[in-house]
């Protein structure tokens, strides 16, 4: 049965399970940097170390990334998808037993490598086992599951308060092991990607990868990801402990404002989602929206905002941001070559861990000397330069390719 034959329920079930999925891997990335805070002052950790940490992670899972998006292609995206949820569940229950910065870093690389596998897999199993006409919406809930993974992630404090620094880690993995459960049990509704993708490739003549990877659009991409990362990952995992310094807030109010932030950014993608599946300027929806989240930022850097009007602030911020996440995807899916979403994906993403690597040790550093605002004024400037630079991905695109991707 092909994707565009399947029933609507089963459209469902595949993007409600994939939406999920990919809620964990954000979930289980803002869960160990949190951890990492809350262990902080008893592991003898400074904020540089738990930047140092949380850039391990990403380094681990953006090295990976393309090789995993091979290894999708290789032996199927069910298999990968499971065992990164496994892996990246066990990471965090490891931290539990984690009491050296060395530990901690060999944990990084376990949940790194768990972490890789996400996007390739789950890209691969949307676009081969949903109906093409659904998948603008399947990119936004894959996009909203994220989001709700970030909000999810802060609760790491009050699974803390309540049982806690061993039994907040090991209650914290069980989402990926009920999980990679799932998607075993699911495995007839998840519809293998390769025999498509190899029938296009050869139809193609297979060009070589390195050659595809060199494409400008596919680089601005990935350059796209990485700055974008870079600064999610600088609000996400130093945003609570800059606020307290900022504003003078209570951890678990800062906190309450970090969940508000990432659910407005998911309310934004579900918005975004419509917008996808009914404009054709995919740039222009990405570019407005970083232009208005920079906007809402600068009243933040300067501290200039009552720290009452956070909330609502930090809101309508999440939401600006949040609208251009499908229309980023749509982006990378028109600068795709049929037959390559595997590889493609898992490369482009990888700019994600690049970001995400490179950011938390500058924050980490910037918060050791006292600076929590300068967090926020870079958030503006990436927020401004990605909102160009995708304009010039949209340049950099060919007319044709759009209309050859959709085959995919």
């Amino acid at each position: 049965m092909t994707a565009a034959a399947v029933p609507a329920s089963r459209d469902v079930r595949v993007i409600s399970l994939i939406g999920a999925a990919h809620g964990a891997s954000h979930y289980y990335q803002l869960a160990f940097a949190t951890m990492l805070l809350i262990v902080r002052e008893e592991a003898g950790l400074s904020f540089a170390d738990v930047g140092l940490l949380a850039g391990t992670f990403y380094g681990v899972s953006g090295l990976a990334q393309t090789a995993a998006g091979f290894a999708v292609d290789r032996f199927g995206a069910r298999p990968i998808l499971a065992g990164g949820l496994l892996l990246v569940g066990i990471g965090l229950a490891l931290t539990s037993m984690a009491h050296s910065f060395a530990a901690f870093a060999a944990i990084a690389v376990v949940a790194g490598l768990g972490n890789s596998v996400f996007h390739p897999a789950d890209f691969a199993l949307l676009n081969s086992s949903v109906n093409p006409a659904r998948l603008g919406r399947a990119y936004s809930i894959h996009g909203v599951g994220g989001s709700l993974g970030w909000a999810a992630a802060p609760v790491m404090y009050f699974l803390d308060s309540l049982f806690g620094q061993v039994g907040a880690a090991l209650t914290g993995a069980l989402p990926g092991v009920v999980l990679a459960v799932l998607v075993w049990m699911h495995r007839g509704d998840l519809v293998d990607h390769r025999a498509k993708d190899r029938a296009a490739a050869a139809a193609r003549g297979g060009a070589p990868a390195l050659s595809l990877f060199l494409q400008p659009a596919i680089l601005l991409c990935l350059v796209y990801f990485a700055l974008i990362a870079a600064n999610t990952v600088g609000i996400q995992q130093f945003a609570v402990p800059a606020w307290v310094s900022m504003f003078g807030l209570s951890e678990n109010f800062a906190a309450l404002c970090l969940i508000v932030f990432i659910v407005g950014s998911a309310a934004g993608v579900l918005v975004g989602g419509l917008f996808a599946d009914r404009v054709r300027r995919h740039d222009r929806v990405a570019s407005i929206g970083l232009a208005v989240a920079a906007l809402l930022t600068v009243p933040i850097a300067t501290q200039s905002v009552p720290p009452t009007l956070l909330l609502p602030l930090l809101a309508l911020a999440g939401a600006a941001g949040g609208v251009t996440g499908p229309s980023r995807d749509m982006i990378v899916r028109g600068a795709t070559p049929p037959g390559a979403s595997g590889k493609v994906f898992g490369f482009v993403y990888s700019g994600l861990d690049i970001g995400s690597f490179l950011a938390p040790p500058l924050f980490g550093f910037l918060m050791g000397k006292g600076l929590p605002a300068a967090i926020f004024w870079i958030a503006v400037a990436l927020y401004v330069i990605n909102a160009f630079l995708v304009m010039v991905i949209r340049q950099s695109t060919a007319p044709a390719t759009p209309s050859a991707a959709a085959a995919d």
